[in-house]
């Protein structure tokens, strides 16, 4: 989902599923936002997520619920596999307002795991598989299925309590979505934690542990792997040569660009290009 591509999958509403990790090699998401809820029902296995810096293990029979722009990644243990049913779309297709308008602007919190104890998540784990089968079928009326599936998710939640008003939750997570917004605009510019740290009128220091807390990882890393991602799909979508998309995605170094590209993804570059359908 780092992506986005989910939303080449929107057709006459903006709803788009994920049935099981698009990625077989990959063992983790960087962190990443977007504007649309994603819900994830795990179906086998397990995985440790990380939404707004809060630790979220989820395993077969599990909901997890991600706000929009909520800064959010996983890691999956070498030994794991995981199966699930994944829903990205647009809350405008919800028709609570207090709901839509909290989880945007972060007024509204929402606990992020629905564990399968609970008597609702079955229900929870149906309405999902009920509307990745109506996008799937794509059959006249499977838009009102789809948004009647998730009027269902929401409402029980809903009434189950699973949403409260904390105004220190928007406070709690600026940091993150401003330092994301920074990246997704200057990745490719010769950045820095101190440069990043300067626009955001930081302490470099105070600035890389919130850093590390919120991202998982130390700028730096971060960063790398971020271009090295944007890297990919460049390549995957463009016919542009090696070298002007290393220095796009930020690398003054062709070579150095190779080897960490090879280091991450166990491939070339070109060879990468070559792979893709």
């Amino acid at each position: 989902m780092f992506r986005d591509e989910f939303k080449e999958r929107y057709t006459t509403i903006p709803f788009a599923i994920c049935r099981e990790h698009s990625d077989r090699e990959a063992k983790t998401l960087i962190a990443h936002q977007h504007k649309e809820a994603e819900l994830i029902a795990i179906t086998e296995g397990g995985v440790d997520f990380y939404v707004d810096t809060k630790h979220c293990r989820i395993e077969k029979g599990d909901i997890l619920i991600i706000p929009p722009f909520s800064i959010h990644r996983a890691q999956l243990s070498p030994d794991e596999t995981v199966r699930y049913n994944c829903i990205c779309f647009d809350l405008e297709l919800i028709w609570d307002k207090d709901i839509k308008e909290g989880l945007a602007h972060h007024t509204l919190s929402v606990t992020n795991v629905v564990k399968k104890e609970n008597t609702c998540a079955r229900y929870l784990q149906e309405w999902i598989e009920q509307g990745c089968r109506a996008c799937e079928d794509g059959g006249t009326g499977w838009e009102m299925e789809a948004i009647g599936c998730m009027s269902l998710v929401f409402g029980r939640l809903k009434r189950q309590g699973y949403f409260s008003s904390n105004i220190q939750i928007k406070n709690k997570i600026e940091f993150a979505h401003k330092t994301m917004n920074y990246i997704t605009e200057h990745y490719g510019e010769p950045i820095t934690s101190t440069s990043v740290a300067s626009a955001l009128y930081m302490n470099n220091s105070y600035f890389c542990r919130k850093f590390k807390q919120a991202f998982g990882s130390c700028f730096s890393d971060y960063l790398l792997a971020y271009r090295l991602e944007k890297a990919k799909i460049y390549l995957s979508t463009t016919s542009d040569p090696v070298t002007e998309i290393s220095f796009r995605v930020g690398f003054g170094n062709c070579s150095y660009f190779s080897k960490a590209f090879r280091e991450r993804f166990a491939i070339t570059p070109l060879a990468y290009r070559k792979s893709v359908p």
